[in-house]
């Protein structure tokens, strides 16, 4: 029983025993005085107004109080912190429903995109093998890199966007961030829907979060798709729209100018103009039983005011939909984090400074523990670190590597860790180590992204090397690290 109907049973006991117990009172009092008589018809019947008054007043009572209960104006705020905190759990897990549902659809694209980027991984590693001297071993080992380089883009999109992350807004381009899920939206709605995209001639700036951001798009090409079990086309377009006031369903606190719009529209069934005023409202589908959530125009919804913006819809039966979204315009800045990954993926490898440089020769012999439980990439990494004249301890476990911290003779300058290993993790590895070097410094590797390996353990602040990665990644950040200390 809820703590709402305990008090009103409360509530209601106690409203009839006082009014019975007054009524009572007042007759035992007039009793008492001598001015009442149970023998006169007429004293009975006084007798029965009162109880019946006394009555009538706790139903008084007891009615003034249930309105107020139920107007919530008196349930304690222990209840209500309780009910709110309830509400914002539910909505973060259908969110999270919501993305896993979304990286379920898109297993088998992503199972397509890798078996490609394998086979091109394979095709060019066997000539660099079969013939090492050709003349074209530089051109099929770049093509070997590149590949490798896009498998690790998708990886980080399907991490982020499928983990239960805090919000990130940051100042992206409309174009990028389109363009970016142009392929993958594409895989998404299958070869029977037809996806055209159209980008403005000048970047548009927005601050959202951009895994937020492609769920949105995600939601309603699916919805989109759909509404065409025979096949359509859907149309993504970006543009800049001046918005007046009782425009565009704008809310009337949204100040009137110039915004960025997203609009998505297809040639599908369209939607029953009595009903999109609901479309929007968590579990309400215009689907057949069995084939939708209801919370997918929900989410979208609350994304966007989350972004600061608003929707509006245009549906016509038999004519299609189109959804706008309108975000504020914001100032570009330098460089976002999407763009920095696009362009490490576009970007040549670049070669390994050799340890005859200044920061090389300074930083030769330190010492170096490193802890990786797979062999392969412990051996890439140990044959980077030695080749820059790195004393390199190596261990395939958190036991290990605590065992030769304890032996070693000597400060050792750096702990270069995995985080998730079977055993000890890279967190408590690192509490550990540092009782026995005080000094030493952390750099931890991960395939998981920050957000993940904070819940880990791992201090936000702590230096991350995220996999997959370069050796000339792993020569720079540890050359930055240990000059710190110098």
């Amino acid at each position: 029983m809820s703590l709402k109907s305990k008090i009103l049973l409360i509530l209601i006991g106690a409203s009839i025993l006082a009014a019975v117990a007054t009524g009572g009172m007042l007759i035992s009092l007039i009793q008492l005085h001598g001015q009442l008589s149970f023998e006169s018809h007429s004293s009975s019947t006084f007798t029965i107004l009162a109880v019946a008054v006394y009555l009538l007043a706790g139903l008084f009572i007891l009615g003034l109080l249930s309105m107020l209960l139920n107007k919530m104006v008196i349930i304690p705020a222990v209840e209500r912190e309780m009910l709110e905190n309830e509400r914002e759990m539910l909505t973060e897990q259908l969110h999270h429903s919501q993305k896993m549902e979304a990286v379920g659809r898109l297993a088998g694209s992503i199972a397509h995109d890798f078996n490609n980027l394998l086979t091109i991984i394979d095709g060019y590693s066997s000539l660099i093998i079969a013939n090492p001297e050709s003349g074209e071993t530089e051109q099929n080992a770049r093509e070997v890199v590149e590949a490798a380089r896009k498998a690790s883009f998708i990886t980080r999109k399907l991490l982020s966007f499928s983990h239960k992350e805090l919000t990130e807004p940051v100042v992206l381009d409309l174009n990028t961030t389109l363009a970016d899920t142009d392929k993958m939206l594409s895989r998404l709605i299958g070869e029977k829907v037809q996806l055209i995209t159209r980008f403005s001639a000048e970047p548009i700036f927005v601050k959202a979060d951009p895994v937020q951001l492609g769920q949105v798009l995600m939601n309603l090409a699916v919805n989109a798709r759909d509404a065409m079990p025979n096949g359509g086309r859907i149309t993504i377009k970006t543009d800049c729209q001046n918005v007046d006031d009782g425009e565009r369903h704008k809310p009337d606190d949204f100040p009137a100018g110039i915004y960025a719009r997203i609009s998505v529209r297809d040639t599908g069934q369209g939607i029953d103009p009595k009903k999109v005023s609901q479309i929007f409202e968590p579990f309400f589908t215009t689907k057949a039983s069995g084939k939708g959530t209801g919370l997918g125009l929900s989410i979208v919804n609350t994304i966007i005011k989350q972004s600061g913006g608003f929707i509006d819809v245009i549906s016509k039966l038999g004519g299609g939909t189109t959804f706008m979204i309108y975000l504020p315009l914001a100032e570009q800045e330098e460089e976002s984090p999407a763009e920095e990954i696009a362009a490490e993926v576009s970007a040549p490898p670049e070669p390994i400074a050799p340890s005859e440089t200044k920061a090389g020769m300074e930083q030769a012999g330190k010492i170096i523990l490193l802890v990786e439980d797979d062999p392969m990439i412990r051996g890439l990494v140990s044959h980077t670190l030695d080749a820059q004249d790195y004393k390199v301890l190596v261990a395939d476990d958190g036991w290990e590597a605590v065992q030769l911290a304890r032996k070693f003779d000597g400060q050792i300058d750096l702990l270069f860790t995995d985080v998730v290993m079977p055993g000890l993790g890279g967190a408590e590895l690192s509490v550990a180590v540092r009782e026995l070097h005080p000094e030493i410094k952390l750099l931890f590797m991960s395939g998981y992204s920050r957000s993940q390996v904070t819940e880990e353990g791992v201090p936000p602040e702590a230096a991350l090397l995220e996999k997959p990665f370069t050796p000339d990644k792993v020569v720079s950040i540890i050359r930055d690290l240990l000059a710190t200390s110098e």
